[in-house]
């Protein structure tokens, strides 16, 4: 076709669609195209064509290009609940225009009082079309070139052989009709299926992978539709957009505000017998007995009147430029999380915003200190107020960085901490920055009043084999700087001035988890048994390509959980499947014909992709996370279950499904997952999922039928199962994976699962010593550990026989509550037959 020019239709300034604030738009589900904020009241053609969709509520038109272009106008966001108040229209479906001709007026002053903004999507619609020559960020009139299209309109002809036709009809929930949300949602979630679907409604029909041609079947409230497929994935195709259309299609207001993060717990104190006990939230596990050292952060004077713009802004630029290449220098070495922390780190340094609103401040007379840290307390103040744990925990990264540009401003050295053999720092809170200059060899663990269990100071901490106990609250600062302390992270307890007994206890455990561990490593490499030669596989949890060899080192026999974030994160664009392929492909080498299990993207309102723009959610943790993330964007999915089919090991290659509540979303991508291999002739890989809902646990016999293996995940089944925020530092001593509840849940997952060809764990709880007989008790056959832990948890199954782990759990299901199992795993673990040796077999 000829390359078409599409004309501004109104007066306004034109954005980016990455600007529009709704998911539906900015996620380019409807199609590519541009957004005007308008200035004028009228709406015109962009072209000549044929008026294609008139909404019922007016506030949406598309036309139609004799070369079968089809744009679409939307103007405003959540316009169509105001039902035609604001709208006239000047034309009707089929109406020939020409470029220019009036389609709309608006008062837009009605509309913007009932509107969430005025911004206008002007959208091409449909495949096969390149756009070039978008006029972006400028001043735009009607009849202004706004874009060019190029290409044809996409027809789809891959679809598989025509099959008998799979007909459903399904009632439907939506007050506002099929207005651009919901029919580019069920737009979206159909192009990912190898089959042709038609909506019916009335004497009308539309393609369901179009979202305009279903804004115009002029659906109302109440009407059921018909859906009619042909393919190789009708029957799935039709079924997933039924149960999609019949909920409703996410079409609400959010109306509850966001709730403000909690501080740590006021003060939680015990003392007894002249201890000063503390309790708080374990960030790294250990144990350990030193001398506390107290650190806290000297206030770095900035002045607030700068010496001009000419001397200010230079200045800034060296100071910035000068801890760029001190993190890029430091990122070359040390260990992958430490590296993946500092290249966060250089990405907050670069972000333009943030140098833009510190230069702003600059030439508003203000000095370069005093302009950047303005620019980087707004930001941290942002992130705080979201009203998620893990994004306040990132605004200490904001902190951090503001630090060490203010140190270079000032040219003040920062003084590294003194510490002496077996020191316990404790602080108000530490930065990442400060962690890695403290000495670890002189380093026996960290307590802090604030934090969190997933902050980067807490990973940077598991890294380096550190306790580490956060979220202590204020009550810290009665632990007087040279005290004797013992930091239980197990036991999420600090223990100052501890008594003869307290220490003699800590000293002993101390030794004997030493020994434990020598021995344990001794026979790292052999295959896990119980003592009477039950097989339990124990695999590793990984989180980048760089853990795999020193994993199988430590005697990981597979990956049973492969997080695949670490490709997703801090980048502007999504992975393509090669890159993608390249990483898994290495991680299979490295395993050398080992299990791999890859879990596909757990993404969500709590891990923000700027390319995988989502919906404003309350509460994250309920929202769309896991593999809900995924069939929102099945583009997405799709890339990921290709690259993980074309990886070649002579072992097991599996795909595991997070955060799944029914059988139904493992069909959706059960679906995906054939056409993926379809399309890559490969061979099919397993598929599992992730029991990390109540509702998945109870029906692990429906899932069963449709998923080759079942892993629970007890970190967010804890939280789900307890109603308690795992990231809320308020409630963290209370969220125990050894709840009764907890464990009564994986029993039943493990009862309705005898059709799996494996019962995994894969969440926190089967890297916990204590907790690996009570699971193998319940009917557990995989563990799933941290790298470091492998080596002990196969010790500690070695020294049990199934009966003995199978009595074990039948008592702490009946226990009243998580401290009583703990109490009575750590004795089962201690007195554990001491004549049975490390590798014994039956």
């Amino acid at each position: 076709m000829t390359d078409l020019v599409v004309r501004s239709p109104v007066d306004g300034w034109a954005l980016s669609l990455d600007e529009v604030p709704d998911d539906v738009f900015s996620g380019r589900l409807l199609g590519d195209g541009i957004a005007v904020e308008p200035l004028g009241a009228a709406i015109h053609a962009p072209f000549d064509g044929v008026v294609g969709a008139l909404a019922r509520a007016r506030h949406a038109v598309s036309i139609r290009s004799d070369s079968g272009v089809e744009v679409l106008i939307h103007v405003g966001l959540e316009t169509v609940k105001l039902e035609g108040d604001g709208f006239t229209a000047h034309v009707a479906e089929g109406d020939r225009v020409a470029a220019g001709d009036l389609l709309l007026t608006l008062d837009l002053d009605r509309i913007a009082r009932g509107a969430v903004s005025l911004i206008t999507p002007i959208v091409v619609t449909g495949e096969g079309f390149a756009l070039h020559g978008q006029a972006l960020d400028r001043r735009v009139r009607v009849g202004d070139p706004l874009m060019t299209v190029s290409g044809a309109a996409g027809v789809r002809d891959d679809v598989g052989p025509v099959s008998d036709v799979i007909t459903r009809e399904v009632g439907t929930a939506l007050p506002h009709g099929l207005h651009a949300r919901p029919a580019g949602r069920i737009a979206a979630r159909a192009k990912a299926f190898d089959a042709r679907v038609l909506v019916h409604l009335r004497d009308r029909q539309a393609s369901a992978a179009s979202a305009v041609q279903l804004m115009a079947l002029g659906l109302r409230e109440g009407d059921s539709l018909t859906l009619s497929a042909t393919g190789a994935d009708a029957r799935a195709a039709v079924d997933t957009l039924a149960d999609l259309i019949a909920g409703g299609l996410g079409d609400g207001t959010r109306t509850t505000p966001p709730q403000p993060i909690l501080a740590p717990s006021p003060d939680p104190i015990q003392s007894v017998d002249g201890e000063l006990i503390l309790a708080g939230v374990a960030a790294a596990p250990g144990l350990a007995v030193g001398q506390a050292v107290r650190f806290a952060l000297p206030a770095i004077e900035v002045p607030v009147a700068g010496l001009g713009e000419a001397v200010e802004s230079p200045a800034l630029e060296r100071a910035v430029a000068a801890v760029r290449q001190r993190l890029e220098t430091a990122s070359t070495s040390g260990d992958v999380q430490r590296r993946s922390i500092l290249a966060a780190h250089l990405a907050f340094l670069d972000d333009p915003e943030l140098l833009a609103a510190a230069r702003q401040s600059i030439a508003a007379g203000h000095s370069a200190g005093h302009g950047w840290r303005e620019a980087t307390r707004v930001a941290v103040d942002l992130l705080r107020s979201i009203g998620d744990t893990r994004m306040a925990e990132r605004a200490d990264d904001l902190l951090d960085l503001e630090r060490q540009v203010l140190l270079q401003l000032t040219g003040v050295e920062p003084q590294p901490l003194a510490l002496g053999p077996g020191s316990i720092v404790l602080a108000d809170d530490l930065l990442p920055s400060q962690l890695m200059a403290l000495d670890a060899g002189q380093l026996a663990g960290i307590c802090t009043n604030r934090g969190g269990p997933t902050s980067h100071v807490a990973i940077l901490a598991a890294a380096m084999g550190v306790p580490a106990l956060v979220a202590v609250g204020p009550g810290l600062s009665r632990v007087a700087d040279g005290s004797l302390v013992v930091l239980d992270a197990d036991g999420r307890r600090l223990v100052a001035s501890p008594s003869a007994a307290t220490q003699a206890r800590a000293q002993s455990a101390m030794a004997a988890r030493g020994r434990r561990r020598a021995e344990a490593r001794a026979a790292a490499t052999d295959d896990c048994r119980t003592a009477d030669g039950v097989r339990i596989e124990v695999f590793a949890n990984l989180g980048a390509a760089s853990e795999a060899a020193p994993a199988v080192a430590d005697g990981a026999e597979g990956c049973g959980l492969l997080r695949t974030e670490f490709l997703f994160l801090e980048r502007e664009t999504a992975p393509d499947e090669d890159e993608q392929l390249d990483q898994y492909q290495s991680i299979a080498d490295a395993l050398d014909g080992r299990t791999l299990v890859i879990r596909t993207l757990d993404a969500g309102g709590d891990k923000p992709l700027p390319y995988l723009p989502m919906p404003a959610e309350d509460n994250p943790a309920l929202g769309l996370r896991g593999v809900r993330s995924g069939l929102y964007r099945p583009d997405l999915l799709l890339a990921q279950l290709r690259a993980i089919c074309r990886v070649r090991s002579p072992g097991v290659v599996a795909v595991m499904l997070p955060m799944v509540a029914s059988a139904a979303e493992v069909r959706q991508v059960r679906a995906l997952l054939d056409r993926a291999v379809r399309e890559t002739g490969a061979e099919a890989p397993l598929l599992g999922v992730m029991v990390e809902t109540p509702a998945a646990a109870m029906t692990t016999a429906r899932l069963s039928e449709v998923v080759d293996f079942i892993s629970v995940g007890t970190n967010d089944l804890t939280q789900y199962t307890l109603a308690m925020d795992r990231q809320n530092p308020h409630l963290a001593p209370q969220l125990d994976a050894l709840h009764p509840a907890v464990l009564r849940l994986i029993q039943q997952a493990v009862a309705g699962a005898t059709d799996a060809r494996w019962i995994g764990v894969c969440g926190g709880l089967a890297s916990e010593i204590e907790a690996a007989p009570i699971l193998v008790g319940l009917g557990v056959t995989e563990l799933s550990a941290a790298p470091a832990m492998i080596a002990e948890i196969k010790a500690v199954v070695r020294r049990f026989t199934l009966a003995e782990c199978q009595a074990l759990a039948r008592e702490a299901l009946e226990m009243d509550g998580p401290e009583a199992v703990r109490a009575l795993a750590g004795e089962a673990v201690r007195d554990a037959i001491p004549s049975r040796k490390v590798g014994a077999r039956a």
